[in-house]
């Protein structure tokens, strides 16, 4: 359906991918918006942190396909091309990846940033865990 998706055939390529972690960027944005909205009940926006995916995907058996010495940028980025390649294949939902944010932050956020961003790390790690065997081996 996406012509400009290409052919992954590995999960290295799809990680490495800049032009989908910069599409990946805008949607885990959105899913987090969104998940924190329906937490405290309000529209809100927020930008999730490189750390916070950094960290999360480092706690995955996928960031071993990817590298061990990497900056937080580039970890995120590789979290993030991961979850719009997943979305553009139509593997995964918003709808999915907010509601697994959701449950996994619920009565949790509000709390210093610190901690809200821990919260937050673990919650992406759990939904990346949950999604790992749809990408390409």
């Amino acid at each position: 359906m996406w012509r400009f998706l290409g052919d992954h055939q590995t999960v290295e390529g799809i990680l490495r991918d800049k032009d989908l972690a910069k599409l990946g960027d805008s949607l885990v944005n959105l899913c987090y918006s969104l998940a924190k909205s329906q937490i405290i009940g309000k529209p809100t926006g927020e930008k999730v942190r490189d750390k916070v995916l950094a960290r999360a995907i480092r706690e995955t058996p996928i960031y071993d396909k990817y590298s061990r010495r990497t900056d937080a940028g580039r970890a995120a980025d590789a979290y993030e091309a991961a979850i719009a390649y997943l979305w553009l294949k139509e593997k995964v939902t918003i709808e999915k990846i907010v509601g697994s944010l959701v449950t996994n932050m619920t009565n949790e956020i509000d709390v210093s940033r610190r901690h809200e961003n821990e919260i937050s790390s673990q919650a992406f790690q759990r939904l990346l865990e949950e999604l790992i065997h749809l990408l390409p081996r």
